[in-house]
């Protein structure tokens, strides 16, 4: 298997393709809608525009979230601006009650900018706007008293599918790699923020880029990766391809140290050694790379959150706390051990927290917790405790040490209706004094 026929098949497996199960309940709330405020009850398509990375068509095939503008008639907004109090609450939640006839039993909420729709296996997120002559939209914000805001998503889209075409597909490949990447690493990064950058660095690198032979796709990736790292982390905000509007972006810039690690680690290595490139991939992309790489895995128990859960979006962030304890002495913490021994001994009790959760509508949601524990080493090996499963736990789970290796971790997913929307892990060094690695 050659690097390009690798990446041949990566690209072709990350790209989101339609779903018939969302493509119905898109229609059926195109419909509800269209009934409410155009007194046509069988038109599914209308005055619907698909925007965010599906609209775009920049997201990933484990993409869960569906993004629509809505366009409604000039004389609701009227409406609800003649109110006195925060009209964009109530056209918001006249939207919502108007879709809650269709799925009656699904969790909808209508607050803040959208109407989110909560289904088991994913959100759609509708959003009710107003068609200004230039083609840009008006839409509610009921932050704050309420107000109304502009949006105008079409030269996004174009900018992608100019960029795409000109690019023979390597544009969206790029951008569809970067989602990949952010969220196997576990950091925030806006999709539309992603798509700008990359675009920022089509432009730039045109020639090159064009030259769109998969083997190429390794040294693209590494300028790519670059192009990040040479952000600006005291900048707070971008102007987004296509539309000029402004992107703000969470996580205080987190991507941009990721962007330089797998700068350096892509700089390390020879581009046109198989072995190499192909490692240091599947450590940037994690599994869903990996696994094209070498389907065979020493440890047929190991899981991974790619095929465990529907998807991954990572849009928050925690910290683990870890506290060792020991019979007849006082618990330390984890950075303790490691800062003067740089190991765990054996035999201790080690208790893992999700400290710092800061996540989007913490106060509205219910999040589940799972952990996975992943053993190395000859030991571990022996007694078949390599382990590697996922399991639902809470925000404290406890574990005993009890194999030697430099290696073993914990991960912990917070997860909403089976999606990761964030992740972090902790490397666990455990060992004595022959220190087997």
């Amino acid at each position: 298997m050659t690097i390009s026929s690798v990446f041949s098949n990566f690209c072709s497996s990350i790209k989101l393709t339609e779903d018939d199960h969302w493509l119905s309940r898109l229609r059926a709330i195109t419909k509800k809608i269209n009934g409410k405020y155009y007194s046509n009850e069988n038109d599914d398509t209308s005055h619907r525009l698909l925007v965010g990375s599906i609209g775009r068509k920049t997201a990933t095939n484990d993409a869960s979230d569906y993004d629509i503008l809505f366009s409604l008639p000039w004389d609701v907004y009227h409406r609800f601006d003649h109110y006195g109090n925060n009209g964009q609450k109530y056209l918001l939640q006249e939207v919502r009650n108007c879709i809650r006839e269709r799925y009656p039993k699904t969790d909808i909420r209508g607050d803040g900018q959208v109407v989110d729709i909560n289904f088991s296996d994913g959100l759609i997120e509708v959003v009710p706007g107003f068609e200004n002559e230039d083609g840009s939209f008006k839409y509610p914000d009921s932050n704050d008293g309420g107000k109304w805001k502009i949006t105008n998503p079409r030269p996004e889209k174009l900018c992608c599918d100019d960029d795409n075409q000109s690019s023979n597909g390597t544009f969206r490949d790029i951008t569809r790699m970067i989602r990949v990447w952010k969220n196997h690493k576990g950091f925030v990064l806006k999709g539309l923020l992603i798509d700008t950058f990359i675009d920022e660095f089509y432009q730039e690198n045109k020639e090159f880029v064009n030259d769109n032979s998969y083997s190429k796709y390794p040294l693209i990736m590494k300028k790519a990766f670059h192009k990040l790292s040479q952000k600006d982390s005291d900048q707070h905000y971008w102007h987004a391809l296509g539309s000029n509007q402004i992107i703000n972006n969470n996580d205080d810039s987190r991507f941009i140290e990721q962007a330089k690690k797998a700068f350096n680690k892509l700089d390390s290595i020879d581009l046109e050694n198989k072995d190499e490139v192909l490692n240091a991939f599947s450590k940037l992309f994690g599994q869903r790379f990996s696994k094209l790489v070498n389907d065979s895995r020493n440890n047929s128990k190991e899981q991974f959150a790619s095929d465990y859960f529907s998807g991954i979006n990572i849009k928050g962030t925690f910290n683990i706390k870890c506290t060792v304890e020991q019979k007849g002495f006082q618990p330390h913490s984890f950075s303790y051990y490691l800062n003067n021994f740089h190991f765990i001994l054996k035999h201790r009790r080690l208790k893992f927290q999700i400290t710092d959760l800061d996540i989007p509508n913490l106060d509205t949601i219910k999040p589940a917790f799972y952990w996975k524990i992943r053993n190395y080493g000859a030991e571990a090996e022996a007694r078949n405790q390599l382990r590697g499963e996922i399991f639902r736990g809470e925000k404290i789970h406890e574990e005993s040490t009890l194999y030697r290796s430099m290696r073993h971790y914990v991960e912990c997913y917070v997860v909403v209706n089976n999606i990761v929307i964030a992740k972090n892990r902790i490397i666990v060094p455990i060992g004595d004094n022959s220190n087997e690695k």
